[in-house]
């Protein structure tokens, strides 16, 4: 026999459940904008401070974890490593699900952010130059129109914002990598080296509609 005690079992899959809506990927890749520092998709802390929400949601899920682990007779590990694979990918599959299917508008654009990239030049002592290439997937059958900015904590990064917001196009079904290029005025900024960032933060809004990605 597996299960020894189903009582605590199922309330191992209440904590896990309730942790993943806490901290579920959506609109918002992640449940607080400017959150860097992440344990299992849960943000612990950003530059401002401690996320509590997220600790607590840790405190939850380690919860979550004693009772599941105490609940099994057999193959305690095995089955905890599954329960925190499952707990980690079913988020993701859930979004993409109702996003190639009900979602329209921005909620069906898929930011490919492993994908994109910004590069940083100084070109002289008065001006920087930021070119970013960011690549967006569309799943629903039609248009959607949105503007891009940057919220990452990066100062190179955040120099892009001089020049947002970026508009962006795409048609139904669409995947495409937009390129921004924009110059910053350096002559009162400290001298910049140039860099390549990927993994970037970026806003996407479409009138009053906004999510983080």
């Amino acid at each position: 026999m597996i299960v020894r005690n189903l009582k605590r079992l199922y309330i191992a899959i209440g904590f896990f459940i309730l942790v993943m809506i806490l901290n579920f990927p959506f609109p918002h890749v992640k449940p607080f904008a400017e959150a860097n520092f992440m344990i299992m998709n849960i943000s612990i802390s950003s530059s401002s401070g401690l996320h509590y929400l997220g600790i607590f949601s840790l405190v939850l899920l380690i919860i979550g974890i004693y009772f599941l682990s105490t609940s099994l007779e057999k193959y305690r590990a095995r089955l905890v490593i599954l329960a925190l694979v499952v707990y980690s990918l079913l988020p993701l599959v859930i979004v993409e699900s109702y996003q190639t299917t009900f979602a329209s508008g921005i909620y069906a654009v898929k930011y490919e952010q492993d994908s994109s990239n910004c590069q940083i030049d100084t070109l002289d002592d008065k001006k920087i130059e930021g070119v970013c290439e960011l690549t967006f997937k569309n799943y629903s059958n039609e248009d959607v129109h949105f503007d891009v900015t940057f919220y990452d904590n990066a100062h190179l990064i955040s120099l892009m914002i001089e020049g947002s917001p970026y508009k962006v196009s795409l048609s139904g079904k669409e995947t495409r990598t937009v390129h921004f290029k924009t110059e910053i005025d350096n002559s009162n900024l400290n001298a910049y080296t140039s860099g390549i960032f990927s993994l970037v933060n970026i806003q996407i809004r479409q009138g009053k509609e906004v999510r983080y990605l």
